[in-house]
């Protein structure tokens, strides 16, 4: 985003409960640009971010948007993938330094402002290249939804280096709010935030959401604090029915959920404070269209914020066969629209199972699943068994130390809520569930672990 293009006034900004003076800010991104452009950052010739620590991350934004460098946000993986001019880590106090890249940089289209990568959890991550106008009219297109002023107090405690957290950076930009960026999740932490720094906007994956909630269960001022926030904004996964409700129920007050992806900027829809449907994911922003293809009526969206296309980190080259002839982009996504622009997702088309010729959408076996007493977490993957479909497998997350009850109290709990041929025919209890750097669940690893083991019982 252009300098130009952001609010009137010294940025407001507290990483990890400390306060950033403007003065102090406006130093460091200086600086920054300096060594950035020392090492050879600029047009078409990126630089790295190699570390989540927030201030860093949030200096490394302004400074490759002063230079005109794209910048790789993925941690250190984009840095070996993508050559980059330049990679900026953090000191042990936080402050960003730079360095030179040994290896010789890719060039990468010059109209390039950053690179995201898709989480993966569905296959195989992928470098999205965006402009600097794309990350403008999302910050506006946003905050326009969301009606966020520069009265608001953002809490983010989810990296920046995710398209989901650096759509909150661009709101900060374009609004001149007051951003309260931390290094992580912490039950405590955030709900010490809530109670001390005037926060009116959260934004967080449903795995927070729902610790919250549990939280908000069993203490009334922790409830309180989180109705009333204007904006508890969920995004990064699958908000399903069940959470949904539970928050409602523990807090009064709803999420406010939506649908993106990194290809898109990444939000294209949001439920909105005082403009929820539940069931949907929110009403389309503004100068985003959508329309359904094909059979399975796919959901491909047109949008000033969509990706230049996929660089290809052996040449810098983009690929743009994500789209349609006439532009748009494929989702990957089945849905519906309405006429008035209220979007409501179905699921990843290659995702959804298929049981003898039934079709299986994995967020309802879930939802079932969670209704057993001791299921922390639970992700549900199929196997496919030739021209018979899939074989249904349930990943539960618990520190149950007896497995074998709480599989029994799994399936009877599918048993209640679901039809034969949607229950998992396996119930795989761990104490943790793999997870991408975004936090979604690894489908590509459930689906290797549930593959072997049917592979060695065969």
């Amino acid at each position: 985003m252009s300098p130009r293009s952001g609010p009137a006034g010294p940025p407001l900004l507290t990483v990890d409960g400390e306060h950033v003076p403007p003065g102090g800010l406006a130093h460091l991104v200086a600086r920054t640009a300096r060594e950035l452009d020392r090492a050879g950052a600029g047009p078409g010739r990126a630089a790295a971010l190699a570390c989540d620590h927030p201030l860093t991350a949030v200096v490394a934004a302004l400074a490759a948007e002063t230079t005109g460098a794209p910048l790789l946000l993925d941690g250190t993986a984009p840095a070996r993938r993508v050559p980059p001019a330049a990679v900026v880590h953090a000191t042990a106090a936080g402050e960003p330094v730079v360095t030179r890249a040994a290896a010789r940089p890719l060039g990468v289209p010059e109209e390039t402002a950053a690179v995201f990568w898709t989480s993966g959890s569905s296959g195989d991550p992928k470098a999205v290249a965006v402009s600097a106008a794309a990350l403008a009219h999302q910050g506006r297109a946003t905050a326009a939804r969301m009606r966020v002023t520069a009265e608001d107090r953002l809490l983010l405690p989810l990296p920046l280096r995710h398209a989901y957290g650096y759509s909150v950076l661009s709101v900060w930009r374009t609004t001149g709010a007051h951003l309260y960026a931390e290094s992580g999740f912490h039950l405590r932490g955030t709900l010490a935030r809530l109670a001390t720094e005037g926060i009116t906007s959260l934004d967080g994956v449903p795995t927070m959401y729902r610790m919250l909630a549990a939280e908000a269960a069993r203490d009334v001022e922790a409830a309180r604090m989180l109705a009333a926030l204007r904006i508890r904004g969920c995004g990064g996964d699958v908000l399903t029915p069940a959470l949904y409700d539970d928050f409602l129920k523990a807090t009064g007050a709803p999420l406010h959920d939506g649908y993106g992806l990194s290809e898109a900027g990444p939000n294209v829809a949001l439920n909105a404070p005082g403009d929820v449907r539940p069931g949907t994911v929110g009403k389309l922003l503004d100068g985003v269209r959508a329309r359904l293809a094909g059979p399975e009526r796919e959901i491909q969206i047109a949008s000033p914020s969509l990706m230049l296309g996929y660089l290809d980190p052996a040449t810098g080259d983009l690929d743009r066969g994500a789209f349609t002839a006439d532009g748009w982009l494929r989702t990957g996504d089945t849905g519906a629209v309405t006429a008035d622009g209220w979007l409501t997702v179905g699921g990843r088309i290659k995702e959804v199972l298929v049981v003898h010729g039934e079709t299986v959408a994995p967020t309802v076996v879930e939802d079932a699943v969670r209704a057993a007493d001791g299921v922390t977490d639970v992700a549900v993957v199929g196997v496919r068994r030739g021209d018979r479909g899939d074989t249904v497998w349930a990943f539960v997350e618990s520190p149950d130390a007896d497995r074998t009850a709480l599989a029994g109290r799994v399936a009877e709990a599918c048993r209640r809520r679901l039809p034969p041929h949607a229950r998992p025919r396996t119930v795989r209890v761990v104490p943790e569930l793999p997870r991408t750097g975004s936090g979604k669940y690894d489908r590509v690893r459930l689906r290797a672990w549930a593959a072997d083991a049917t592979a060695a019982a065969a």
